[in-house]
């Protein structure tokens, strides 16, 4: 992902490190929406960053499955890759989903395109403590 930094110690700890940074940004957001006056557009920000958050469960489930084929990385890369598909088949059978019962499309792609946002400010930052802690 992002040259000279191994995430295999954050991976192996859980989901915490990947999680709780874009968890309380998004509800920090959801609730500013909706204070804002806009409770429906909140619904769907919010609906948006749980589809964002599954995804990343769901990516960080396979990176765990991945780690015991560290000596073997075809393996590994055929493990990932089979995540891959389940994230995009859960990803967007809910959006579908979603959408079917007249959900705010903007506000569900809003929110997901801001989780995975959310999560890469989070992993600069995960970096950025892991490179400082190797000096």
């Amino acid at each position: 992902m992002i040259p000279g930094t191994d995430f295999t110690p954050v991976v192996e700890k859980g989901y915490k490190d990947f999680l709780l940074g874009p968890i309380i940004v998004s509800i920090i957001i959801t609730v500013i929406i909706f204070f804002l006056g806009s409770p429906q557009a909140a619904k769907g920000v919010f609906q948006g960053f749980v589809i964002g958050m599954l995804d990343i469960v769901i990516m960080t489930t396979g990176m765990r499955k991945a780690l015991p084929f560290r000596e073997e990385p075809k393996k590994g890369l055929s493990v990932m890759k089979r995540y891959r598909w389940y994230r995009i088949i859960s990803a967007s059978s809910l959006v579908v989903l979603l959408l079917k019962q007249g959900m705010n499309v903007t506000g569900v792609f809003i929110g997901l395109l801001l989780m995975h946002i959310f999560l890469i400010f989070n992993l600069i930052l995960i970096t950025y403590r892991l490179n400082k802690g190797k000096a």
